[in-house]
């Protein structure tokens, strides 16, 4: 192993105050390590691996003795040209709206990439190996909740893990449930956008199911920001870990609750100035909060909570109905710029900033909150949505074009090495 700076200036004055004491030979030998250490430094220490944080925060990787940012690098096109770990042909999971493969994707080229985070050997992102992750979850369960993206990134996992044991699954109560009783493994999903407790503001008094997405869609919807969504959140504690995501689905139009009364609202028409007019962001920040801060403090859950943060659409020339595109066919490369629009930019800021704000609490508490940042490296990856991939022919109620789904396999097979990541941390 290459000795630290500190290690090697501390060895340089260990020798310099030897010499007065040691005969005429040694003190030619100490001399001659002083030297050595000398040109070390000046020629050889530009080349040592980084053994700090990065700037930015980031995951520790390995045995802990590296600290890196994983949000930071690049998609390469993988070195050993591997094979994703399943198809639409393995795994029948795959829903349309993400069979690529399906439907005809005129190229697989989107397959050929890795995320590699800057930082050398130390930072990069160990390959998904199902037998490992298997061992470390023997005996534990495992609840996601949010939406779509959500249910991409289970689905993910399910045909990921059918390498080693194909689950078996079931629905009950709003939940699906899938099991590998070989490995003694569970895994839960519960679809809710918004993670609080929220209703169609037309529909019934109880929030409904993703049967009618199209309807909450549309909405508008009362969002009750400050009450975790009961339907799901007693759950929570029943599982050793909890992936909590959501964010797009904030932009549609809402009317925002605290304390049982109306606080403001989005996209909700003439309010006849009754209610204040607020931007989707305060809304999901709200819920945020709400949610990290109630599973912080979740009597009777010490597991690991662990935020997916949002990733971004893609869509050039326009938006979901107005002959939006998402034309790229590559990666982006370090030297292409990366923005990202509104309101999404804001939805990461909230969440890295609640997410912040709840550590903490989670700490005093015995809950580990973890973090898993995709946002910055999906946001390299237009290549990777469906496209007019996502479907058949026929009308497809002005939705042709998905640039927000990612196809199954994908780009967000490395949500998997992300979420290993973590909990083998």
């Amino acid at each position: 192993m290459i000795p630290s700076l500190g290690a090697l200036l501390a060895g340089v004055r260990r020798s310099r105050h030897a010499i007065a004491k040691t005969t005429p030979v040694s003190a030619l030998a100490a001399l001659l390590f002083l030297a050595a250490a000398t040109l070390w430094l000046l020629f050889l220490g530009p080349l040592r691996s980084p053994d700090t944080p990065s700037s930015s925060g980031g995951n520790t990787h390995g045995m802990g003795a590296t600290a890196c940012d994983t949000t930071l690098g690049e998609w390469v096109r993988d070195p050993a040209g591997a094979l994703p770990h399943y198809t639409n042909a393995t795994c029948a999971f795959i829903q349309d709206y993400q069979n690529c493969m399906k439907h005809g994707r005129p190229s697989l080229d989107f397959l050929q990439w890795r995320w590699r985070p800057d930082g050398g050997p130390g930072c990069e992102l160990a390959r998904f190996d199902a037998a490992h992750f298997f061992r470390l979850v023997r005996g534990k369960s495992m609840l996601f909740v949010g939406d779509s993206l959500a249910s991409s990134h289970v689905t993910s996992l399910m045909c990921t893990l059918s390498e080693a044991e194909t689950p078996t699954r079931r629905s009950a109560d709003g939940f699906e449930h899938w099991r590998f009783p070989a490995h003694d493994f569970a895994v839960s999903f519960f679809w809710t956008p918004f993670q609080v407790r929220w209703r169609l503001t037309g529909g019934p008094p109880a929030a409904v199911g993703p049967d009618r997405q199209g309807e909450v869609f549309a909405g508008p919807n009362d969002l009750h920001l400050d009450e975790p969504d009961e339907r799901w959140m007693p759950a929570a504690k029943e599982h050793d870990y909890v992936v909590v995501s959501a964010s797009h689905w904030f932009a549609r139009p809402a009317v925002y609750y605290r304390r049982g009364r109306a606080v403001g609202c989005h996209g909700c028409g003439n309010t006849d100035g009754n209610v204040t007019a607020l931007p989707p962001r305060y809304a999901q920040r709200a819920a945020f909060r709400t949610v990290l801060r109630a599973l912080a403090g979740l009597d009777g859950f010490k597991g690991t909570a662990v935020l997916r943060t949002v990733a971004p659409t893609h869509y050039a020339n326009g938006g979901w109905f107005d002959g939006g595109e998402c034309p790229d066919t590559q990666p982006l490369d370090r030297d292409e710029t990366a923005d990202m629009a509104e309101p999404e930019g804001g939805f990461y800021s909230a969440q890295l900033e609640e997410f912040r704000a709840a550590e903490e609490e989670a700490r005093k508490n015995g809950v580990r909150l973890r973090l898993m940042d995709v946002t910055r490296i999906m946001l390299r990856r237009p290549d990777g949505h469906p496209d007019r991939h996502g479907h058949g022919a026929g009308d497809h109620g002005g939705f042709d074009v998905d640039c927000l789904h990612w196809c199954l396999p994908g780009p967000i097979d490395v949500w998997n090495e992300l979420l290993f990541q973590i909990m083998a941390g």
